[in-house]
């Protein structure tokens, strides 16, 4: 089953800004009245700025408490008048998410999804202020602001941790932009990035109707299937196959991982495209794609991770969910030792080895199309590029296979733990010398030696 690997794009890159947002120096205005109304001292600078991010932040406290506990009829107190109902819906969605049940559950282990930490705040920065856009500034103005303001933000949350159960994961940080409103000694929330022309904030998966989560217990400790409504039969199945597919790419890749994960059926394709950045364009071709908030190689440290499946999960015969599963878990695994410019042909090659592995008899089962080239003498005389794994049709389907099958003879003919280390220093870089050293490294053999080998490999299995 095709999978589509998510590299980080901008709705999934932790947008943090830098320093602190009281400056001592430059212009403003005392509270109440816009820094362009009239040039002030240092000293009143400071006073002004200081009362705006306390201002702002007692709404950012308050917007914090109304999402994490669930207080739907507060987000209404918290939001200008100006404010369309798609931002609020936002909101009001993500608190009606996290509210906790008046009544346990049916089977006593789906509910909200659990925070070990979660806060909207302002966030440092040394850019220069954004100006509220002339229209909204107007609509502002007719309904009496006496000061508006474009706030860097940052959400801040873990699932999970020491005072909830469930999955316990390091914190991830979400930047985005607010423009936010006062009136009187309050400030209220008006819009978000969309609105100055910029891309709107990265969807998070509770502000989407109707998630309910549920623990599974894997080796590594808690587990997240994180759900939505007509899911029910994937979700059935993921309970089922989390363990041992956890167990499956442990025994290949070793302990080094965090072992549980979150994972995310979605029901619609305008799921899957909200939570998946340039996902609209693999609906209808794959089956799951990884994603992921941040990635420092340089630490190994990897925030955010989540398998999202789409639709077509649903109609999956379990076996072959069961492939998906392992091979976007194989992605979760290496995550910290991946390139996002390594190439396909080792990361897809290596986890769809992972995810097939006894599933097959026959090189002719796990991989039909290649096959039939190999019987045609079209074998593959190299790694498949990148750009076959995005193409529809015959194309994509050989390169997984061809890759599938590179991972798989270097397994036979060498074995796991030199294919593992293959793995590491070719994705490692986007660079063919660098990747050509990696391979000799781990095997003993230059690339043509390799793809050689391969070939004859390749034509044995086939007779």
């Amino acid at each position: 089953m095709r999978s589509l690997h998510g590299r980080p794009g901008p709705a999934l890159a932790a947008a943090v800004l830098v320093v602190a947002v009281a400056a001592g120096c430059g212009t403003g205005a005392p509270a109440g009245q816009r820094p362009s109304e009239g040039a002030t001292t240092s000293t009143e600078v400071n006073v002004y700025e200081r009362d705006r991010a306390e201002g702002v932040t007692r709404l950012l406290d308050a917007l914090t408490e109304a999402v994490s506990s669930g207080d739907v009829r507060s987000i209404g107190t918290l939001l200008d008048v100006s404010a369309t109902p798609v931002f609020k819906d936002r909101f009001v969605t993500a608190a009606a998410n996290l509210r906790a049940p008046t009544f346990p559950s049916r089977s006593g282990r789906d509910g909200p999804l659990r925070f070990g930490r979660f806060r909207y705040q302002l966030a440092p920065t040394e850019e220069a202020e954004v100006l509220v856009p002339p229209d909204l500034q107007q609509l502002l103005d007719a309904g009496g602001s006496s000061d508006s303001w474009v706030v860097p933000v940052e959400l801040r949350y873990a699932l999970g941790g020491q005072r909830a159960p469930g999955i316990a994961e390091s914190e991830i940080v979400v930047g985005t932009q607010f423009v936010v409103a006062r009136h009187g000694d309050d400030w209220r929330l008006v819009a978000d990035a969309e609105a100055l022309g910029g891309d709107p904030a990265p969807t998070q998966m509770w502000e989407i109707p109707g998630l309910t989560a549920a623990d599974v217990g894997t080796a590594g400790g808690t587990s997240v299937v994180a759900h939505y409504p007509d899911t029910s039969t994937t979700v059935a199945a993921l309970r089922r196959l989390l363990p041992d597919a956890v167990d499956s790419v442990t025994a290949f890749w070793g302990e080094g991982w965090d072992r549980r994960a979150v994972v995310v059926p979605t029901a619609t394709d305008e799921q899957f495209a909200a939570l998946v950045p340039g996902g609209r364009a693999a609906i209808g071709t794959a089956a799951a794609a990884t994603v992921f908030n941040h990635l420092d190689r340089a630490q190994r440290s990897v925030t955010g991770q989540r398998i999202v499946l789409t639709r077509a999960a649903r109609e999956l015969a379990e076996p072959t969910l069961a492939v998906v599963l392992r091979h976007e878990l194989t992605h979760v695994a290496a995550r910290a030792d991946t390139a996002v410019d390594a190439p396909l042909w080792i990361t897809e090659g290596v986890a769809e080895y992972v995810g097939r592995k006894g599933t097959y008899t026959r090189l002719a089962d796990a991989a039909p199309d290649l096959a039939e080239a190999v019987r045609a003498g079209a074998g593959p005389t190299a790694p498949p590029a990148d750009a076959d794994f995005a193409m529809d049709g015959q194309t994509s389907q050989v390169a997984y296979q061809s890759a599938w099958s590179l991972a798989a003879y270097v397994a036979d003919r060498f074995d796991e733990a030199r294919l593992k280390k293959m793995y590491i220093g070719v994705a490692a870089s986007a660079l063919p010398a660098a990747q050509d050293a990696a391979i000799t490294a781990a095997l003993g053999v230059s690339r043509d030696q390799l793809l050689a080998g391969w070939q004859r490999w390749l034509a044995g299995q086939i007779r």
